[in-house]
């Protein structure tokens, strides 16, 4: 068996959750008399944290506005955190999946630039607290990924090593987070962004379907 761990991506790898970012953004782009963009506008906004994706609904007149930028953060936290489980959903197959790479004996945990304490919620109310050895979003004092740090420490905290580890995600942003980490990276095409990209930025394996990413996780 190649791997004893696999640390997962979570938005467009684990849960769907474009919709209800997409009308956290939309919401507060509403409210400001801002342009609002199509749902699928937001597949790339997202991937590098909350803070990242403000920074790219907010219209370009306010790039150097710091009040404003803090404001509007705070607004689409509140309104996501109230609204984040409206249309979110796990993907077809993903918690079988879960399940049968820990009866194959590896330790799984999720990494996401999702603020930890939306990340783990969300977690815990789609996959319950015995799936995950670990659940990690960010957090104050760690550059998102794909800085190698927030990466290394999840690896600490699992004790794992990271030439038996797979970190497994759906954007190019995933990628760099495994092979900055010495990771193995598969890419799932069924995410955000899709094949092209993660084959363009270099995944190690890439998985059309949970069943497919299973037989790479377990070296079937």
């Amino acid at each position: 068996m190649p791997f004893t761990h696999v640390i997962f991506d979570l938005d467009g790898t684990l849960l769907d959750t474009l919709e209800d970012l997409a009308r956290a953004g939309n919401h507060v782009c509403s409210a400001h008399g801002w342009p609002t963009f199509p749902i699928d506008a937001y597949r790339y906004k997202v991937g590098n944290g909350m803070l990242k994706l403000v920074e790219r609904f907010m219209p370009a007149e306010f790039a150097d506005d710091g009040t404003m930028f803090e404001r509007t953060l705070a607004e689409f936290r509140a309104y996501y955190s109230a609204h984040k489980e409206d249309h979110t959903a796990p993907y077809p197959g993903v918690p079988e999946l879960l399940d049968e790479l820990r009866a194959g004996g590896l330790a799984l945990a999720v990494l996401t630039n999702k603020d930890h304490a939306a990340a783990a919620p969300l977690v815990e109310r789609f996959f319950g607290t015995g799936r995950f050895s670990l659940v990690q979003g960010h957090v104050a004092g760690f550059d998102p990924k794909p800085a190698a740090p927030i990466t290394l420490h999840v690896l600490e905290q699992l004790g794992a090593d990271a030439a038996s580890t797979l970190y497994v995600g759906d954007s190019d942003v995933d990628v760099a987070t495994g092979h900055n980490a010495g990771l193995a990276v598969a890419g799932v095409t069924w995410g955000f962004r899709g094949r092209a990209e993660l084959e363009a930025a270099g995944a190690d394996f890439l998985a059309g379907s949970p069943a497919e990413l299973a037989r790479i996780a377990l070296g079937r």
